[in-house]
């Protein structure tokens, strides 16, 4: 199979793995919005966010961070000659994500600072631990 294409499909299986994890992450938590909650209105939502005890943000960072991870593992398996590419790229397409994420809803400034680093070094410890395996 050409490279090039074997490398975009890793990337692509990774952010949609990564995806799955944080999303199935997000519905197990206790922590769900009121019934009734308009989720497009920004001042509700973010009266509704300010109630929010600690452990609801911890929950979104251990997802974020399993996702990416997962992700990055994924993508290196799928490109098994390129051994961090993939897993970054896996991250910087969750950050991407996760920056439309935090622009929309509103957050805490250190959940936002957290949040947008823990892509990153989730990507590139899932992609390590394939490396480590092989």
């Amino acid at each position: 199979m050409n490279p090039k294409f074997t490398a975009m499909f890793a990337v692509l299986a990774g952010i949609l793995s990564g995806g799955l994890v944080i999303s199935l992450i997000e519905m197990a938590s206790p922590h769900t919005p009121p019934a009734g909650l308009n989720l497009n209105d920004a001042e509700k939502l973010g009266a509704w966010i300010a109630t929010l005890p600690i452990s609801a943000f911890l929950i979104l960072i251990l997802a974020y961070f399993l996702g990416s991870a997962v992700g990055g593992n994924v993508a290196n398996r799928v490109a098994a000659k390129s051994h961090y590419r993939p897993a970054l790229i896996v991250g910087f397409g969750l950050f991407v994500a996760g920056i439309m994420n935090l622009i929309a809803i509103p957050h805490p400034l250190w959940f936002s600072i957290t949040s947008s680093l823990i892509y990153f070094v989730g990507a590139w410890i899932g992609g390590k631990l394939f490396v480590l395996t092989t």
